[in-house]
């Protein structure tokens, strides 16, 4: 059974977990400096930006949700960007995904939020599959950027 839930004050360790996770999918793992004072700090201030769900599958810790407000122009309106969705490697294709999507849209819903966006990799199939499946749509020809560490401080002189 999957039972999925808001992230509750001492949860960051779980969050860690899943973030490690997805650095090390990703190869940028060694780049991390997140630790899980960082998600407890953020998550439980007096005006957090982010949010965060975890599920469990048989009440075993299986995988997360981290998401933040933004803001769409071409709506014209607060929109919420799904930061992370990481489901731990023995938990895969047991739906874990799609109930964690299940409580961000709700909870985009019951803020206002007519938008959520996010990213998922061109090799990443089984994840595009899954988000084709609950409607979302995946715009093809954007790339991902950033400008950050030496590159953002020599830039920004």
């Amino acid at each position: 059974m999957i039972v999925v839930r808001a992230a509750k004050v001492g949860d960051g360790h779980m969050l860690m977990q899943t973030t490690r996770e997805l650095g090390a999918s990703h190869g940028w793992g060694e780049d991390m400096t997140t630790q899980a004072v960082d998600f407890e700090r953020d998550l439980f201030c007096a005006n957090p930006i982010i949010g965060a769900a975890l599920a469990f599958s048989n009440e075993k810790f299986a995988g997360s949700a981290l998401w933040h407000r933004s803001y769409a122009t071409s709506r014209g309106q607060e929109v919420m960007y799904l930061e992370d969705l990481v489901v731990l490697p023995e938990f895969r294709r047991l739906g874990v995904a799609e109930a964690l999507l299940r409580l961000v849209a709700k909870t985009a819903v019951s803020k206002g939020y007519k938008k959520i966006f996010w990213l998922v990799r061109d090799w990443n199939i089984g994840a595009q599959k899954l988000y084709q499946n609950i409607g979302a749509e995946i715009e093809n020809g954007n790339c991902y950027c950033s400008l950050h560490d030496d590159a953002l401080l020599e830039f920004a002189k």
